[in-house]
């Protein structure tokens, strides 16, 4: 039941959060998936930037039902996918407080702890992939705790089928296979016992992961010559990308120094490590608990006084839940360093943080109290989100021109595109240009000879200067529906507290005083007509200032010639929010 409880709390969180709209939807998640079932993978060329042939698996069950069911109920599916995280989770902290008192309710109140992590939160009712695979990794944890006695095979091998499924399903949960192999390892029990189940869990993980990811990759191989393509291609030296090895390295601590005070500086600078904030507490208080823990293990060592506390640890699930997490979190800092990756294993920092706090300050309940609150509530009120708009019943509406006869069309790749062409008629072939694929000169010949063996060839991109004038029409909108309202809870009068407040904390809206308004009441309005026309008619003055870079681009790189004058702009949208795009002709230079 507190499963089931938990799971429905997820499914209302996911539901008033709204239509996800977040960056990785908008440019592959959508994509990949269509492109698959379609068949799409020699047709295209990587319209959704490198992130054109990651793995599709995940993004398949989002993508049917955005396409056959109304928008909410895909909300649905997302809500209950994560949320069956607390299950594992929630099983992992009965079984460390074997032992304890109240050892039910603990547990549920950890597992319920965990679920209010900052990476997970942010996450919840999005497509972004770590919470969706959460229940995969945690479920691997869970089984391949051991006994006393040691593991059974069927239990070690059903965790390694769900690891290689996790992994199957995003690449970045490789991370938790290593530590969960590292976690075996230590687990203090024979070395034949350990060697055996670490044998299982492998043979199992790569099995699921070659039945699952492998037909993907192998396509991808035979298709481009590299089966991870774009990435490691120095290794591989497909023709159509540059000999490099892809790797986003800006979020890599710089040197030995920083790494070891990077749980610090995660806690403290947490948009070091992610381009949105996502405020937690936990990984400071375990790193410097953690600290005094292993002083006071080494001073009653010296003290010869080891093996009271000893017993502490001997544990196997205990010692392989601190293994886990620690292993964990090493590789992530050397390999990633992007903080939403760590949304499985920050899962686990309450549960983890309570065993340190118990046996650091056994006499001190109070003290524990307090740190555990407050390491719950600092994700709690700083919780943020990587985007949604307000639900309508599709998720995905794309305007197409009336005559759509083009064969090629160029997805520029400043902005993620590629969510519009599965709703776009289908026919032309997308090829993706000035993106963050790394192109060789095979490449940019391809785009080249694309447009020229085609019939008519367009740009899309999105269309800035209209989104704005949306956006402001929008607020306009809004701003009658506040001020309705403010009438009837007669907040409109005096000094006009509430709708001051609004004001103040919008860029764009200003308060009309009552004196100063025709009613006689105070209104919300937009910022003066002036500003707001200075304000678009910059953007304009941007869009077109882009449109001649964009030219300059597809002149220099690619040897073709944008007709800015043919642009035509046409809606699109994900939920309620508006994001128009432009289609412009573009043909060979002569």
């Amino acid at each position: 039941m507190a499963t089931v409880a938990v799971v429905a709390l997820a499914v209302l969180v996911s539901l008033l959060r709204g239509q996800d709209t977040n960056w990785d939807l908008r440019n592959y998640h959508l994509y990949n998936a269509w492109a698959w079932l379609n068949g799409r993978i020699a047709t295209d060329l990587a319209p959704a930037q490198l992130q054109s042939y990651f793995t599709p698996l995940l993004d398949v069950p989002y993508y049917l039902l955005v396409q056959h069911a109304p928008a909410p109920v895909a909300g649905v599916f997302l809500g209950i996918l994560h949320g069956l995280a607390f299950l594992p989770l929630c099983w992992i902290a009965w079984r460390i407080l074997a032992g304890e008192q109240e050892r039910g309710r603990k547990a549920f109140l950890l597992a319920l702890a965990g679920m209010c992590g900052g990476a997970f939160l942010s996450e919840l009712g999005n497509t972004m992939g770590d919470a969706s695979t959460a229940a995969l990794v945690l479920g691997a944890l869970a089984l391949a705790l051991p006994s006393a006695g040691g593991w059974a095979s069927r239990t070690v091998a059903l965790a390694g089928a769900l690891l290689g499924t996790a992994v199957a399903l995003k690449l970045t949960n490789a991370l938790y296979a290593v530590a969960l192999g590292l976690a075996v390892l230590a687990a203090p029990l024979p070395w034949r016992v350990r060697l055996r189940a670490l044998a299982v869990l492998v043979a199992m993980s790569l099995l699921a992961f070659a039945l699952l990811a492998g037909p993907w990759f192998y396509r991808v191989w035979n298709t481009f010559g590299n089966p991870l393509f774009p990435q490691f291609n120095s290794w591989f030296q497909a023709p159509l990308a540059a000999p490099v090895s892809v790797s986003d390295t800006r979020w890599l601590p710089k040197g030995l120094g920083q790494a070891l005070v990077w749980p610090l500086r995660l806690t403290f600078e947490p948009r070091r490590f992610s381009e949105i904030a996502l405020p937690q507490l936990a990984w400071a208080v375990l790193y410097i608990g953690g600290i005094a823990a292993a002083i006071r293990w080494l001073v009653r060592r010296l003290r010869g006084q080891g093996a009271g506390a000893a017993t502490v640890t001997r544990d196997p699930a205990r010692v392989m839940l601190v293994v886990y997490l620690v292993a964990g979190f090493v590789v992530w800092t050397g390999v990633f360093s992007i903080h939403r990756y760590l949304a499985a294993l920050e899962l686990l920092a309450p549960l983890t943080l309570w065993l340190l706090l118990h046996h650091l300050l056994p006499e001190r309940v109070r003290l524990r109290k307090v740190l555990m609150i407050l390491c719950l509530l600092v994700p709690l009120v700083g919780w943020n989100d990587w985007g949604h708009a307000g639900w309508a019943r599709q998720a995905a509406r794309v305007e197409a021109p009336e005559r759509f006869n083009a064969d090629t069309i160029l997805v520029l790749g400043d902005a993620p595109n590629a969510w519009r062409l599965p709703f776009l008629p289908a026919g032309p072939a997308y090829v993706g240009v000035a993106s963050n694929f790394p192109e060789s000169d095979a490449y940019r010949a391809q785009v080249r000879s694309a447009v020229a063996e085609g019939g008519q060839a367009m740009l899309l991109l999105s269309a800035e200067a209209v989104a704005r004038r949306e956006q402001i029409a929008r607020k306009d909108d809004k701003n009658a529906v506040y001020n309705r309202l403010a009438g009837w809870l007669m907040l409109d009068r005096g000094s006009c507290p509430a709708l001051r407040w609004a004001a103040r904390r919008s860029s764009s809206r200003t308060l009309v005083e009552a004196g100063q308004s025709p009613t006689g009441r105070c209104l919300l309005a937009m910022i003066s007509d002036p500003e707001v026309a200075t304000e678009v008619g910059a953007v304009e003055l941007a869009e077109r200032e882009r449109l001649r870079e964009v030219g300059g681009t597809l002149a220099k790189r690619y040897g073709l010639v944008l007709d800015v004058e043919g642009c035509r702009t046409y809606g699109s949208w994900m939920g309620t929010d508006p994001y128009p795009y432009q289609l412009c002709p573009v043909a060979l230079q002569r």
